[in-house]
């Protein structure tokens, strides 16, 4: 039983980051499940609503990939082996209410 609470207490402690393609955006998904963002100083003036949109949506993305990734890490170093962890597979783009895409 101490080592599923130790399997616990290491998927808890798994600090995430994901970066946008090209860096405006950094997000970080903190142990205590707190999540930070943050966005390149200038880039809300210069990027429209759409692209910061996107930047933000893309570094989210790429936390929750990286999460996963060391999510089954933690699985293969505990129990040999990574059974019932997927690698993340992020969503295909929608349109919004906008027409723009997400």
């Amino acid at each position: 039983m101490a080592n599923l609470t130790h399997y616990y207490e290491d998927v808890e402690n798994i600090r995430a980051t994901g970066r946008s393609p090209v860096e405006n955006v950094v997000v970080t998904r903190e142990p205590n499940g707190e999540i930070d963002v943050w966005i390149r100083p200038g880039t809300l003036r210069r990027l429209s609503d759409g692209e910061v949109a996107a930047e933000i949506r893309a570094a989210l993305l790429a936390a929750v990939a990286d999460h996963r990734r060391q999510f089954v890490e933690v699985r293969v170093r505990h129990f040999g082996s990574p059974l019932f962890a997927t690698e993340f597979t992020p969503p295909e783009p929608v349109p919004t209410r906008s027409g723009e895409w997400s």
